[in-house]
C-alpha cells in the first residue's frame, strides 16, 4: 500500500479514537452532578463589610452596608485580614460615582459589579462571587 491510502486510513482511525477518548472522559470524569451549596454554606462563605459613609461625586453622601459572597471561607479569612484595604477599594469605588449613577436604572448593579472586580483584583486566596446591599442611604 502507498503512503496516501494508509493516510486516509491512519488519520480518520485516529481522529475516531481521539474523539472517543475525549467523549469518555467527559461523560466519566466530569458529568458528576454537583449539589448548589445549601443556604448554611452559603452563609458561612459571606463576609459582612461594616458599615460605610463616604461622599460621591458632586456633594452627595452615602452610607452603605455590604455582604460579600465567596465559594469558600479562605475568601473569608483573607477579607478579614484585608479589611483596611477592603475599605478603600469600597470607598474608592463610591467616591467615583455619583448619586445620579447610582439611583439610575442598572446603577445599583452598575455599582455593585465594579465593587466586585476592585475587591477580586486585590485577593490571592480567591474570589467573591458576588455583592449583597444590605442597607443603603444616598443624600
Amino acid at each position: 500500500m502507498n503512503a496516501r491510502k494508509v493516510s486516509f486510513i491512519l488519520i480518520p482511525a485516529l481522529a475516531v479514537v481521539v474523539l472517543g477518548g475525549a467523549a469518555a472522559y467527559k461523560f466519566l470524569f466530569s458529568s458528576k452532578v454537583h449539589a448548589p451549596p445549601t443556604a448554611a454554606q452559603l452563609q458561612s462563605w459571606q463576609y459582612n463589610v461594616d458599615k460605610i459613609t463616604t461622599n460621591l461625586q458632586g456633594s452627595s453622601m452615602i452610607q452603605i452596608q455590604l455582604t460579600l459572597q465567596a465559594l469558600s471561607t479562605k475568601v473569608d479569612t483573607e477579607l478579614t485580614e484585608r479589611n483596611a484595604q477592603l475599605d478603600d477599594v469600597v470607598i474608592g469605588v463610591l467616591h467615583n460615582l455619583s448619586a445620579s449613577q447610582i439611583e439610575a436604572p442598572g446603577g445599583r448593579t452598575y455599582m455593585k459589579d465594579l465593587i466586585l472586580k476592585r475587591v477580586n483584583a486585590i485577593l490571592t486566596t480567591g474570589k467573591i462571587t458576588a455583592v449583597y446591599i444590605q442597607n443603603m442611604i444616598v443624600q
